[in-house]
């Protein structure tokens, strides 16, 4: 059983909002964890909703945004390595908020263009997930 991450509440209230969530940090802190936690408690690297890019068949589905049909979170795993990776998350994301909504992870690079006139501006929330500390005894 996975245990809940500390970021999870503040990544659900940024999803009900209608937001993405951009959720970046360092190597091996559990980020893909977090975001497979979000779509149930079995569900693993093959649940249909999970696009990683370095997977070229996930990431071939993703460009031609074959995105299953009943599915109403997409996680989006390594995509800012697509050059035009946020170009293809406006498209997805404004084409689908009314009934999707989309968690994307991924290393710092996500936050890169978050001050500048990014094409995403106002439509996710960015939370850097770090490695938890064992509890104070």
């Amino acid at each position: 059983m996975r245990t809940p991450r500390y970021l999870t509440p503040a990544v659900e209230q940024a999803l009900a909002t209608g937001k993405m969530a951009f959720i970046g940090g360092p190597r091996q802190v559990g980020k893909t964890t977090l975001a497979l936690s979000l779509l149930g408690r079995k569900a693993t690297e093959r649940h249909p909703a999970y696009f990683n890019w370095d997977d070229p068949r996930a990431a071939a589905r993703l460009r031609r945004v074959e995105l299953p049909a009943h599915e109403p979170l997409l996680i989006c795993d390594e995509v800012h390595k697509n050059a035009r990776w946020r170009n293809l998350l406006k498209g997805i994301y404004d084409t689908e908020k009314s009934f999707r909504r989309i968690v994307v992870t991924g290393s710092a690079r996500l936050d890169y263009y978050r001050k500048g006139g990014d094409s995403l501006a106002n439509r996710y929330r960015y939370f850097r997930l770090a490695r938890e500390s064992p509890p104070l005894r």
